[in-house]
Order: C-alpha cells, then sequence, then structure tokens
C-alpha cells in the first residue's frame, strides 16, 4: 500500500488495465466510459473524480479500497497548488490540471452542448458567459462547481458603467462674444468715466422767438414821394 499510495495515479490505472488484459473497448463497455477518455485517464491528461476510479476499478477485478489511498494522494498534490482568485485563471487552472483538453475536445464531450469557440472565448477572458455554462465547462474539466460559483458571482456583479461621482463634471458654458446689448454698453462706460468726464449740466433750451427782418443798410427811405 504505500508503494501504491506514492505513484502517480495515472500510472497505477495504466497498470491495472493491462493486468486485466481487457482493451481499452472492452474497458470501456463495462464502465459506460469512452475509449478515448480511459486513455486520457492513464496517460495522465485527464484527472478522474474517485467515483470514476472505482467503477475502474471494479470492472477490473480489484478492490477499489486498494486505488483510494492513491487517488487522494494524487489528489492532494494537484490541490496544494496556488488557488487563483479570478473566473478566468481558475478556469486556465482547471483545464490545465485536466490535462489541457483541446477546445473541441470539450466540445465534442459536452455533447455539442458548448461550442468551441465559446469554449476558448471562457478560458482566455474577459468574457464570463452564463453560470450554466460555466458550470456546465466546470464539470467536464472535473472541477467542483461550488468553487467556481462564488468568482463568477463576484464578477457578473462588477458594474460596466462608472458610478455618478467618478463622470466628468459637464464642460463649461463658453462666454459669447457680446455678452451684452449696445445700449447697455453705452450706460456702463458713461458710468465708469463719469469722473473724467466731468460733470454733465443740462444745456437749456432757448424759447423760441419770432424772427425778424434783418434791416439792409445803405438803402434809402423814400420820403413818400
Amino acid at each position: 500500500m504505500p508503494f501504491l499510495a506514492g505513484q502517480d495515479l495515472a500510472t497505477v490505472l495504466s497498470s491495472l488495465q493491462r493486468a486485466s488484459g481487457y482493451s481499452l473497448r472492452a474497458l470501456a463497455a463495462r464502465t459506460n466510459m469512452s475509449p478515448s477518455y480511459l486513455s486520457r485517464l492513464m496517460s495522465g491528461e485527464r484527472f478522474p473524480a474517485w467515483t470514476k476510479v472505482a467503477r475502474l476499478a471494479r470492472a477490473c477485478g480489484a478492490d477499489p479500497e486498494v486505488l483510494r489511498r492513491v487517488w487522494e494522494a494524487s489528489n492532494a498534490r494537484r490541490d496544494s497548488q496556488p488557488r487563483p482568485a479570478s473566473l478566468t485563471s481558475a478556469l486556465r487552472f482547471l483545464h490545465l490540471r485536466a490535462g489541457s483538453p483541446t477546445p473541441w475536445a470539450i466540445s465534442v464531450t459536452s455533447g455539442g452542448d458548448l461550442d468551441q469557440h465559446y469554449i476558448e472565448a471562457l478560458l482566455t477572458g474577459p468574457d464570463i458567459g452564463e453560470w450554466e455554462d460555466v458550470h456546465r465547462l466546470v464539470q467536464l474539466l472535473d472541477g467542483e462547481p461550488t468553487y467556481f460559483l462564488p468568482l463568477w458571482e463576484a464578477e457578473a456583479a462588477t458594474p460596466t458603467t462608472p458610478p455618478t461621482d467618478t463622470l466628468p463634471p459637464p464642460p463649461a458654458k463658453q462666454p459669447t462674444d457680446n455678452p451684452h446689448p449696445v445700449s447697455t454698453r453705452v450706460e456702463d462706460l458713461l458710468t465708469a468715466f463719469k469722473d473724467a468726464l466731468g460733470p454733465t449740466r443740462p444745456t437749456p433750451l432757448s424759447p423760441l422767438r419770432r424772427c425778424l427782418a434783418t434791416p439792409i443798410h445803405g438803402v434809402t427811405h423814400w420820403d413818400g414821394r
């Protein structure tokens, strides 16, 4: 048991398959798993859940408890790596831990529920997608959805528009070239320069007088003759 516990799970599963005498196709039929999936398990490209390991052990005629410590030790080594904080980095970490399957392979495994380009967008960001799609992707990569849900909720709640207190102030109103009409401008100028111009007195109007005929000098008046 100590020897097995120190071995890589993929190596132990591969040895178990050879010892059973079953081909991958025959073992796939007994476990209800695809031959390609079993091949990835035994090459280390995918890490299975414990229920699948137990099913595989029983199909090979082995006691599942013999493999339990192997699975627990391998799972502990995977979980000892630093956990990412963002959803995208967490999905990348899970994708790497699952053996970095191609988006096309994940799409095929999903039965066409997830498009390969959509899967690639979820793994590269910044699109976080819908939770149902993320949940499905996490399951396909043998992850735990409850770990990813808080990360998705935190990023889904991030506002896409800045709050009102950070919006730039409206542009200042530009002054016009002629803010005051001409009449008021003249009045302002007179008021400003009244001291320099001196006191102003109204000019009295002279009364209207009848215009008298101007005498013509040098003209001799007739005496009536």
